[in-house]
This record gives C-alpha cells, structure tokens and sequence, in this order.
C-alpha cells in the first residue's frame, strides 16, 4: 500500500510552485487546441476500490486539474486525477484538499425548546465525473446556449459513500422546460433548464424517519441499504485523512444499459468533474472539458 496522503501532499507541493501558470490554466486553455488528457494506464487486474490506493496507483502519470466555481471562477481548486483501465472497465483515483469532513446530508437536529428534531439544510462533500452522452457538452451546467445529456458519476460523502457507492445519474441540460427540471437564470439574460434523474434501480441509501423520541443531538436523516440496477454501476470509495479526501471510482466499459454513456478505449472521451465543498447543486466547482484516452497495450 503506498501512502496516498504523502502523495498528495508532494503533487500539491509541486503544483503550488507552480500555482501561477496553473491559476490561469482554465483560461489559457480556452485557446487550445486540444483539452488536457487524462492517460489510463494498461493493469492486468484493476486494485480494490476503498479509498486507501494500492501501490499500482504511485505509477501512473497523475493530471492535475483545477476546478473553479461554476459561477464567477473564484476559488481554485487543484484536484489530482489518476486512470487505470483492465479489460473489466476503468477505475479513476481522484485526491483534493478539504479541511472539514462533511459526511452527514441534512441531519436531523434536537431542538431542545420544541422537544423534537428539526431538519435543517447541510450538504454533504461531492466529488462527481461527467461524461458526455449527446449534444454540445460542457463542463459548466448552466451554459447561455447549447443543449446535452450527461452521464454522471456522483460520488456523495455522506449518503453513497459508507456503502461503497456511487450514485448513476444523468444531467439534461435544456433551453427549454423539461419535465422534472429546474429553471435557472443567468442574470437575468438567460435561463436554462437542468434535469437530474436518478438511473433506473434502487440507490445505496434512503431516508430515515425522523425518530419520536431522543436519540442523539444529531442523527443520521439517512439509512443504508443493498444498491441495484442501473444507479449501481459505479463502486467508489472516499477517505478523509482531516486534510484532503482520497477517492477511488470503478465502473464497466458498457454497463449495457441504456442510460449510460460507453466508455472508449480506442478514441478519446470528453469528459469533466465537479467539486461540491460543502456546497449544493449550481454551487459547485467545476472543471474544463478534459479527455480520457487509453493508453495501448
């Protein structure tokens, strides 16, 4: 097992050197001509996928990738992203920094006046892999124009996670309303329309009933439960070590169904990731568009 916080630490090091360059690298990249390129590397056997990496992973060439707030572009992030690929499927380790541990979605509270819990709105850390479907995919949800279906890999701390999971779902992004989806305004000039189905099956969690009498100051709004069909594709592990989250994510080439996108290993796959910082829905972090190649073997 090589130490994935040792790790993580001399990359970001290193990338913190160069943190200038690497500041303006979702604008200079705009200009290029080609995505920065996420290379899986050739694994007779993909490792365990528990968050803790084997030592496999400490030889793949990582990319670093830094993520912005999908509105404004304040707050860089450096993710770490890793690919490793088997004839089974592809496995994606991804390592970024977080101070505080956010592993319990809207908990329920002990209101000690009323005697009863309240429930009030706490995100969970969210890590999710977008890839494109069809339409004219970007990594930015709420685009001014353009339409697209996404493939996402939604990977939630507190509700996915203690089960080994992560959620498959899907993004229809719309110009027009859909059945299901939100409307967001783009100050004012522009709106669009975001749709977040759940794939077809039964999800790793599901809401507890609040309980009738005392049973902790906080208590878990969520219990665990057998994961299946098509929103079970994707195993996926995340540690905290009190710095930064570790997470390893698995799924098959072609899942065979429908609501999926198929991965390629003989051309590249656009692709993108998010960052959820204690953070909900629009307000997130984002990633350029990046690509996914497999390396022969």
């Amino acid at each position: 097992m090589h130490n994935a916080a040792a790790r993580f630490v001399g990359i970001s090091i290193w990338a913190a050197i160069l943190f200038t360059p690497l500041h303006g690298l979702a604008a200079d990249n705009k200009q290029a001509k080609s995505p920065p390129v996420l290379v899986a590397t050739y694994v007779s056997q993909l490792p365990g996928i528990d968050g803790k990496p084997d030592r496999i992973w400490s030889s793949v060439m990582p990319l670093l990738v830094v993520t912005r707030e999908a509105f404004g572009g304040a707050t860089p992030t450096l993710v770490v992203l890793s690919a490793l690929y088997s004839d089974d499927g592809v496995a994606i380790l991804a390592e970024w920094p977080d101070s505080t541990r956010s592993d319990m979605r809207d908990p329920y509270i002990w209101n000690a006046n009323t005697r009863e819990y309240d429930r009030p709105s706490k995100a969970d850390d969210q890590f999710a892999v977008e890839f494109a479907i069809d339409g004219d995919f970007q990594p930015n949800m709420l685009p001014a124009s353009g339409e697209y279906t996404a493939d996402v890999w939604h990977w939630k701390a507190g509700r996915s996670n203690p089960k080994g999971w992560a959620d498959d779902k899907r993004h229809l992004i719309r110009q027009q309303e859909i059945p299901g989806a939100k409307e967001y305004a783009l100050g004012g000039h522009a709106k669009v329309f975001i749709a977040r189905p759940m794939d077809e099956g039964t999800p790793a969690y599901k809401l507890r009933q609040v309980p009738a009498d005392f049973d902790g100051e906080v208590v878990n709004s969520f219990e665990y439960q057998q994961a299946s069909g098509s929103v079970a594709d994707i195993r996926a592990k995340g540690v905290h070590n009190g710095s930064a989250w570790t997470l390893e994510m698995t799924r098959a080439f072609d899942t065979g169904h429908d609501d999926d996108a198929i991965i390629h290993t003989d051309v590249d796959n656009p692709f993108a990731i998010a960052v959820l910082n204690d953070e909900l829905y629009w307000h997130h972090s984002v990633s350029e568009l990046l690509l996914l190649r497999f390396a022969p073997h």
